[in-house]
C-alpha cells in the first residue's frame, strides 16, 4: 500500500499518540523482539501490531 508523505506522517503520529496513551513503554521485549506481558496479553498484542505498522511505514 502506498502513502504519500502527508499520509505517512499522519499515520505515524496517530500510532505514536496511541502508543503514548496506552503507556506501552513498560512492556518487556522477548528474545524474538516481540513485546509480551502475561498479565495483559492484549496490550502486548496491540504493541506488536503498532510496531509492525511502524516497520512497514
Amino acid at each position: 500500500m502506498y502513502f504519500d508523505e502527508d499520509e505517512r506522517s499522519t499515520i505515524e503520529e496517530a500510532l505514536q499518540l496511541l502508543w503514548d496513551e496506552r503507556g506501552f513503554d513498560y512492556l518487556p521485549i522477548d528474545d524474538n523482539g516481540k513485546y509480551y506481558d502475561p498479565d495483559y496479553p492484549e496490550d502486548a498484542r496491540l504493541a506488536n501490531t503498532i510496531s509492525r505498522l511502524w516497520e512497514r511505514l
